[in-house]
């Protein structure tokens, strides 16, 4: 008996070393090999500690289309929030309008290649007719990386689609806007024909965490 509480305790205590959470490089190859706790040293001192999400991910097995096995809370608007990791937050809101705030380019760069499998770019016209498949944005009083992806429905009064506005500051030294519509060969930008799709429902800002 007092041979399998030995070996009992011996297992426990390997099994809690094993989950004990580790230091890694900031590396995507070395996120895919990490577990759930594990943390990345920053600059600044501080740890960021990576999720099961997170992982996943970067591992390429996380489904962007059904967030019910993530984290979340509810505001006192109504709206669901989803943390997926430190560096992405996801607002649902009762309208069915959602917004995705990104603080990591890694982050950021994981979720764009679920848009751009996802949804069609819509060139931006500007004001002589020219397209691009993003707009240059005023430059904003942070320096630190920030980016939002909202998605809300646009409606010309008979048609309805999904739009997806994706607003990025400081991303490799640029800020830009760009977007996707659930629907191909659609335009945005200096448009002013009858007609012209527009958002339904209330429109919503995000104020980022410069922190």
């Amino acid at each position: 008996m007092k041979k399998i509480i030995t070996i009992l305790l011996l297992l426990t205590s390997l099994n809690m070393y094993a989950q004990e959470p580790k230091e890694i490089e900031n590396k995507v190859s070395a996120v895919r090999e990490a577990n759930p706790g594990d943390y990345i040293l920053l600059p600044s001192g501080k740890r960021y500690i990576l999720s099961r999400e997170e992982i996943a991910i970067a591992r390429n097995e996380f489904d962007f289309n059904d967030l019910t096995e993530v984290e979340s809370t509810v505001n006192e608007d109504g709206a669901e929030v989803y943390r997926i990791s430190q560096g992405h937050t996801v607002y649902v809101y009762t309208d069915g309008q959602s917004i995705h705030v990104l603080r990591t380019s890694v982050s950021f760069s994981a979720f764009m290649n679920h848009i751009w499998q996802n949804f069609y770019i819509a060139e931006f016209v500007d004001y002589y007719g020219d397209l691009y498949e993003s707009a240059e944005i005023r430059p904003p009083e942070f320096d630190v990386f920030r980016a939002s992806v909202k998605f809300q429905i646009i409606s010309n009064e008979i048609d309805e689609m999904q739009s997806v506005d994706v607003t990025a500051y400081n991303f490799n030294g640029e800020n830009t806007m760009m977007r996707f519509t659930s629907r191909p060969e659609m335009f945005w930008g200096n448009i002013l024909e009858e007609g012209a799709y527009m958002p339904v429902g209330e429109t919503r800002q995000i104020e980022f965490d410069i922190e």
